[in-house]
């Protein structure tokens, strides 16, 4: 966001903030054009400061739309008139007109000329003469009329306030009376006469005074060599005859003594000049002097060595007035003042001090006699210039003073004006000086001002978040808060701002890094909060602060800190409101539709301060989408009234939701109350199709132990051994049948046989008597465990004989019974393997070594096989079987054994050496290895071929190794299967047995699902299990499970903004839950319990993208079967199909119940579910599992029938 400074700047060119920005910008002075006047003139310097030339009069004039500098030098205009180039005040001299006069009298009697006029706006005063006027002759700002009587010119010289006009007689006039006659016409003016012999022009209309004519003084040429006055002079008598409205007559008629006194030196000068007033002024005193000197070109001040006849000196004082407007309140950083000094006394060139002061207000009534009052001298200078014996080093120039201290009194006070007052400093006449005034066509009195400003106070001091305040105390929500305040700064500069904190209650300051409790923000822009945040561990909830401020601007600092501004600490959220009701749409039940509700709320909170709800959110709104807010009553009305009130208006029949929250004085917000409601008219009264008879828990009832009992692996899921593979190569091959149990031979013999081998016989690997019959023992199946698999095998040996001259071909046989086993541990990294070799026929000719799988013959073999990386390189990946017993079988059967019938048993161990896909990831295909673990056999024969018809043997036709079917192994680096990695075998699908004495409703819930819904089975058997979906980091998809719950089967929402409102798409808890407080575990509360699990594929919560296999519609949670645990009116608990929503059809696919938290979360506790199953079994994503919810306490119910009316029964 733009600060001020920089937006004043892009929409104001010209003005001072637009003139900072382009200064730092350039690095060069810029002048805010906006500000200049014509007195006054304001730079932007590269550092942020102003800088403000003051003049005493007009430096500067608009004229054609742009300011130009005041030049009053004339010119002549088309029409013959004269005109200054430039002047503040429209000045016009007459041009040539008519025939000048022979005589004074032939003057008088002649018509009036215009002279000079002078313009002001709508104002105009005309100086006219009697008489023809010749072609003025221009010198500067000179215009002289030579001869415009017989032996006098008449001469008007232009000055930058209006204009002196001299009559300039030549030599001594002929005796008698020498008067002449000045007409005025005064626009606009009345014309008053004063007492001095002055003439003051006032606003006919206002009595506004607009230009002034001074008491004319005439001189002769003599000059003062000291003084460089012409000090030979004499009053001028002046009559003023009213003529009329606007008009007049200045009759003026010099001295005659003067006239005729031989001292006189000719020429002699007539002097009325004619001033403009304006918002500045400038003159001079002088002892002995009774008339105004304001509209003089000069200012003089010191003694210039003459005097009065009285014999006094005719010592002066000049007087100076500003406009400061510009520079008020302004912090002074440099001043000079500069006037032009044209003549001095100083005649042995010696510097003569001079002194600057404070006075009163000068007028022109200013005389010697009634001085402005001089206040205070402030400054002094000894700068001296302008003796005509010192040109050499001393040429007529600037004499310059420093008054900082003067000027910034003046700002300090807010003036308007700024009175300066010029002396000597000494009666020395040494100290005599001549300077330009502000009525000088050039270089008048100058000021320059270099100035800035102090920031303001602050205006806008808060505290937060949440930034509230209550009777002008601030509330906040940390113990590190922000506290802030608004400084603006007049040049734009940019402000920080001391912030001191103290304890309230003590009145002692909190430690900080600066100390006294101070802390100090970056600077911002101008008009921009300043912000500091309270350090940490300083502040305690429930107590009470305050703080005051400064502003600095990077040179100065605001001279006063602000009132201090309270603030308390408040961290403490408010529990969710205590209780809502509404008698319109009571909690969990029915209502009418489309009635405004009311909705009465008791927050419990002291200190709450307001309420706010909101209506039927969806699941995807912004946790600050959607409230409404209503405020408290005060502590005085709330008991017993309810603190708060809303009205809700359902927009449609359905479930609805709202949400409601205390919010505490310092925007503390308390969690969520969810008020559910049902609008619509339904007919609750409905025969039911569920009612399940819920025994009476067991709370002491002890959790199961999780079984690992062993599974058919001939059944789907342990597809490799599904069917035979046959691995085959020319015209000998080796096939490897899987079996589903052991023949009932093979088990009495192995058994007969281990009860006569020795020690050193390698026993089974796996132990238990599933996989280990007694000698008497009943056939062997293919079983297998999570950490175990017990296998068998056919294994077909064939050899053929293939010869080159037309002889049948000859094959031999051989059959093999192949027990098999796998034994991995859970907690460590060790893959053990078993086989036994059992012969069952050979028809090999009864030859030694007729059938061989190693025994020193370099071909025959059969190794353990672990083919993966994960089992370490080539070597460790096939290991040699450790057999007991030879590999060789002699030919030949006896009877219908085989003539050789030992027994081969070794074993082979392969190790994971924690190699996992992904060791940087999260997922578990990430930090998980899969591993093939299986045997290879290459068989072979010594038996010599047989002759062919031809008299040659044979050839053996070689096959090649064959291949076993292969187990899978995993092991794992996922942390939630605990500290130690393990293996295990995932083709065992482990079944999660339910404590169904200490939650039966839960069980019920289940069994429901599995035995009536279309999703029949799901989770019950081998033949349809579920499948595991672990958190979002660690399952394949990145798919957030918690979405199938609070998005989908149970949400707090009716849907997504996307969706719209669905109306029984949110779960709505039933007021008739049965609560089982006496249970261990969270806070009692009803919950939503849904089968299958949210942590499985087959939740209808996971889109078909992300794995879904039972992926819900739009409705979610609605679509499946609504159940109820109710509390009937016996006060037993029952598992009923929910009368708000339409009957079940018993074509869902899933299942919903308003349930007993405790029961619905203890029936899947960590310690039980988490620790006891997915853990032991080290289950991962995409896991396949069983449920079984306690099936034999359900015998009594008959999932065949359409109505479920049946009671649960422990077994």
């Amino acid at each position: 966001m733009e600060s001020d400074l920089a937006w004043a700047a892009q929409h104001a060119k010209g003005s001072t903030a637009w003139a900072i920005t382009e200064a730092r910008k350039t690095g060069k002075k810029v002048v805010a054009t906006d500000e200049t006047t014509p007195t006054t003139h304001t730079v932007a310097n590269p550092d942020g400061t102003l800088t403000t030339e003051l003049t005493a009069g007009p430096e500067r004039v608009w004229k054609n739309g742009t300011w130009q500098k005041v030049d009053v030098t004339l010119a002549r205009s088309a029409d013959g008139t004269v005109a200054p180039k430039a002047h503040p005040h429209g000045l016009r001299l007459g041009g040539k007109s008519g025939t000048p006069a022979k005589s004074l009298r032939a003057a008088q009697d002649d018509s009036a000329r215009d002279l000079v006029t002078l313009s002001t706006g709508d104002d105009q005063v005309t100086l006219q003469w009697k008489g023809g006027l010749p072609a003025p002759e221009l010198d500067g700002t000179r215009a002289r009329y030579r001869d415009a009587v017989p032996g006098a010119d008449v001469i008007v010289e232009a000055t930058r306030s209006g204009f002196e006009q001299f009559v300039e007689i030549e030599k001594k006039p002929a005796a008698g009376s020498y008067s002449y006659t000045l007409p005025v016409k005064a626009k606009g003016l009345k014309a008053r006469a004063n007492k001095d012999g002055s003439v003051t022009f006032s606003d006919a209309g206002t009595g506004v005074e607009k230009a002034t004519m001074p008491a004319p003084v005439m001189w002769d040429a003599a000059v003062d060599q000291a003084s460089g006055e012409h000090t030979n002079r004499a009053r001028v008598d002046m009559k003023v005859v009213d003529k009329g409205p606007g008009e007049i007559d200045l009759v003026v008629t010099p001295d005659p003594g003067f006239l005729a006194d031989p001292e006189t030196t000719y020429p002699v000068t007539v002097d009325p000049s004619t001033s403009a007033l304006s918002n500045t002024f400038d003159t001079y005193v002088q002892q002995g002097e009774t008339v105004d000197w304001s509209s003089d070109t000069e200012l003089d001040f010191g003694n210039p060595g003459t005097k009065n006849p009285d014999g006094t000196p005719r010592t002066a004082r000049s007087y100076i007035t500003w406009n400061t407007t510009p520079i008020q309140d302004a912090l002074i950083i440099d001043t000079n003042l500069a006037l032009w000094n044209f003549h001095s006394g100083n005649t042995d060139c010696s510097a003569q001090k001079w002194t600057v002061w404070d006075t009163a207000a000068p007028s022109t009534s200013s005389r010697w006699a009634s001085q402005p009052a001089w206040n205070q001298e402030y400054h002094s200078s000894t700068e001296t210039r302008g003796n005509t014996d010192c040109a050499a080093t001393q040429p007529d120039g600037w004499i310059n003073a420093d008054v900082d201290t003067l000027v910034q009194s003046w700002a300090s006070k807010k003036a308007t004006r700024g009175h300066l007052g010029l002396r000597a400093a000494t009666d020395d006449t040494k100290s005599w000086k001549r300077v330009n005034s502000a009525n000088n066509a050039a270089n008048q009195p100058k000021l320059s001002v270099t100035y800035n400003y102090r920031p303001s106070d602050g205006t806008d001091r808060q505290a937060g978040a949440p930034f509230k305040s209550y009777a002008g105390v601030w509330a906040v929500n940390t113990t590190t808060p922000v506290l802030r305040d608004t400084f603006t700064d007049a040049d734009g500069d940019k402000v920080n701002g001391s912030f001191q904190v103290y304890d309230a209650a003590t009145n002692t300051p909190i430690t900080t890094p600066v100390g006294e409790g101070l802390i100090v923000s970056g600077f911002v822009d101008s008009g921009k909060p300043a912000s500091v945040t309270v350090p940490a561990g300083q502040l305690k909830d429930g107590r009470t602060y305050k703080f005051r401020t400064n502003a600095y601007d990077g040179t100065h600092y605001n001279l006063n800190w602000s009132p201090w501004t309270q603030f308390v600490v408040d961290t403490t959220a408010p529990g969710e409101p205590q209780s809502i009701v509404s008698s319109t749409y009571p909690e969990n039940a029915g209502g009418p539709s489309g009635v405004a509700g009311g909705f009465d709320v008791t927050t419990g909170a002291p200190d709450a301060a307001e309420v706010r709800f909101r209506v039927d959110p969806y699941e995807d709104d912004a946790p600050d989408r959607g409230w409404s807010t209503v405020r408290t009553t005060t502590g005085l009305a709330r008991a017993p009234a309810p603190d708060a009130s809303y009205t809700v208006t359902p927009a449609a029949d359905g479930n609805h939701s709202v949400e409601t929250q205390t919010v505490d004085r310092a925007g503390n917000v308390g969690p969520v109350k969810d008020y559910g409601f049902t609008s619509g008219t339904r007919d609750y009264n409905r025969a039911r199709k569920i009612d399940i008879a819920i025994p009476p828990l067991d709370k002491d009832a002890l959790d199961p132990n999780q079984p690992n009992s062993p599974q058919e692996a001939g059944l789907p899921g342990f597809k490799p051994l599904s069917g035979a593979r046959a691995f085959e190569s020319g015209s000998s091959d080796v096939t490897l049948t899987p079996k589903k149990e052991r023949s009932l031979e093979g088990t009495r013999k192995s058994a007969r046989a281990r009860m006569a081998r020795a020690g050193s016989y390698p026993d089974p690997i796996i132990k238990d008597s599933w996989c280990q019959p007694t000698l008497s023992g009943a056939a062997q199946k293919s079983l297998m465990t999570r950490t175990e698999a017990c296998l068998f095998y056919d294994l077909h040996y064939r050899a053929k004989a293939e010869f080159t001259d037309g002889t049948v071909p000859v094959e031999y046989n051989a059959h093999f019974e192949v027990a098999y086993q796998v034994k991995v541990d859970s907690q460590g990294d060790s893959i053990k393997t078993w086989i036994e070799l059992n012969p069952i026929s050979n028809d090999f000719p009864a030859e030694d070594r007729a059938v061989l799988f190693g025994d020193g013959n370099p071909v025959a073999m059969i190794d353990s096989l672990c083919a993966s990386d994960g089992c370490g390189n080539a070597d460790g990946q096939q290991q040699n079987f450790d057999f007991y017993n030879d590999l060789s079988w002699d030919g030949g059967m006896d009877g219908n054994q085989p003539r050789d019938g030992h027994m081969a048993t070794g074993t082979a161990s392969h190790t994971w050496n924690g190699s996992v896909h992904d060791a940087s990831g999260k997922r578990d295909v990430d930090l998980s290895k899969s591993m093939p673990v299986g045997f290879v056999s290459n068989p072979e024969t010594e038996v010599t071929p047989p002759m062919g018809l031809n008299g040659k043997r044979g050839k053996w036709v070689d096959g090649g190794p064959g291949f076993s079917p292969t187990v899978t192994v995993r092991c794992d680096k996922v942390s939630a299967n605990g500290a130690n990695s393990g293996c295990v075998m995932p083709q065992y699908y482990p079944n999660y047995t339910f404590n169904t004495a200490k939650y039966p409703s839960a069980a019920a819930h289940v069994w429901l699902i599995q035995n009536k819904s279309k999703s029949k089975g799901t989770g019950k058997s081998l033949a349809d299990p579920l499948q595991y979906l672990p958190a979002k980091d660690r399952n394949e998809k990145n798919y957030e499970r918690e979405n199938n719950r609070e998005k989908v089967m149970c949400p707090k929402y009716s849907g997504s903004r996307s969706d719209g409102w669905v109306p029984q798409k949110r779960f709505a808890k039933h007021s008739w839950t049965f609560l089982h407080p006496e249970l261990d575990g969270a806070p009692e509360t009803i919950s939503c319990d849904e089968f299958p699990f949210s942590a499985t594929y087959q939740s209808p919560g996971v889109p078909v993208a992300n794995g879904g296999v039972n992926t819900a519609g739009k409705n979610g949670g609605a679509e499946c079967i609504q159940t109820v645990a109710a509390k009937v009116d016996d006060g037993s608990e029952h598992l009923l199909d929910d009368t708000r929503y339409d009957a079940p059809t018993f074509n869902e696919k899933c299942g919903r119940s308003s349930m007993s938290l405790k029961v619905n979360s203890g029936s899947m506790k960590a310690e039980l579910f988490y620790e006891g199953f997915l853990k032991k079994f080290r289950i991962l994503d995409q896991d396949r599992y069983t449920v079984n919810p306690g099936n034999s306490w359900f015998t009594a119910c008959d999932p065949s029938k359409a109505t479920l009316i049946c009671a649960m029964k422990k077994p």
